[in-house]
């Protein structure tokens, strides 16, 4: 088991392993959770995010974690923050959201988005974190928004 990296009220976040297969496989490959990606992904696309990811944790230390409910240890999905090369022609961290339906509309995204920042501020020791979405993706612009990002 990986070690935790750190905790809100609600929820603990360590990297997914390969044993996580099946909790990553419930979300990315519901289509309904996918939607900003326009389909529910197949057994080969979750094998590629699943090795993406372990890349990131190699090459930069981070990546998409798995967010864990502390009272059930039910997954609730993937937060995170990647190191992108290119947001608004800039190099930085870049936070994700993807939260397994049956937590939806309960704060989890809210709660666990300002985690990884104040995760990224404190322990990363950046000053600037971005999230990219799809303009339609009005949930997400909501959590953005709701933690106090700035639509740029």
């Amino acid at each position: 088991m990986e070690p935790i990296l750190f905790e809100t009220e609600r929820m603990t976040f360590r990297r997914f392993t390969p044993d996580d297969r099946e909790a990553v496989s419930v979300f990315l490959m519901d289509p309904e959770v996918m939607y900003a990606w326009e389909h529910g992904f197949s057994e080969e696309e979750v094998t590629g995010w699943m090795e993406r990811n372990s890349t990131r944790y190699d090459r930069y230390g981070y990546g998409w974690l798995y967010a864990e409910d502390k009272e059930t240890s039910g997954n609730i999905g993937a937060i995170g923050l990647l190191y992108t090369g290119d947001i608004a022609g800039e190099d930085g961290w870049e936070l994700g959201y993807i939260v397994n339906k049956r937590f939806w509309g309960k704060g989890y995204a809210a709660e666990g988005a300002r985690g990884c920042i104040e995760h990224a501020f404190r322990a990363i020791g950046t000053d600037r974190v971005f999230s990219q979405m799809r303009t339609s993706n009005a949930a997400s612009r909501a959590v953005a928004e709701r933690i106090g990002m700035e639509y740029v």
